[in-house]
């Protein structure tokens, strides 16, 4: 997932849904992390986390992509959409957090 931002028109619907998607690719990892912990498969649950960062690691790329080009100017058109599209980035982020915690937890009960 590589754009470029230096226009307003470089956010585009593709843009915006491929960012949103991405959101969704890494929240879904997450709760298939706890999944395969809760199951005992520790490797799979790691295996998970790690997709789900890599996707998250993209999406807070692009992220501070379009922070850096408003350069809090509100050059960005805040939109419903966006807006749905960060509380997306920031509910897969507290998810991955409270699934690090809950994987943990599995593992010490089963003395992995």
């Amino acid at each position: 997932m590589t754009f470029e931002i230096n226009t307003q028109e470089d956010i585009t619907e593709e843009f915006l849904m491929t960012l949103l998607c991405k959101a969704g690719e890494a929240r879904s990892a997450v709760m298939q992390a706890m999944s395969e912990a809760r199951n005992g498969e520790f490797e799979r649950s790691e295996a998970m986390l790690v997709a789900a960062e890599e996707a998250l690691t993209e999406v807070h790329k692009t992220q501070t992509g379009l922070i850096g080009f408003d350069e809090g100017e509100g050059k960005v058109t805040m939109t419903l959409i966006l807006t749905h599209i960060q509380d997306h980035i920031m509910t897969a982020m507290l998810c991955r957090d409270m699934a690090n915690e809950i994987i943990a937890i599995h593992r010490q009960l089963n003395n992995a």
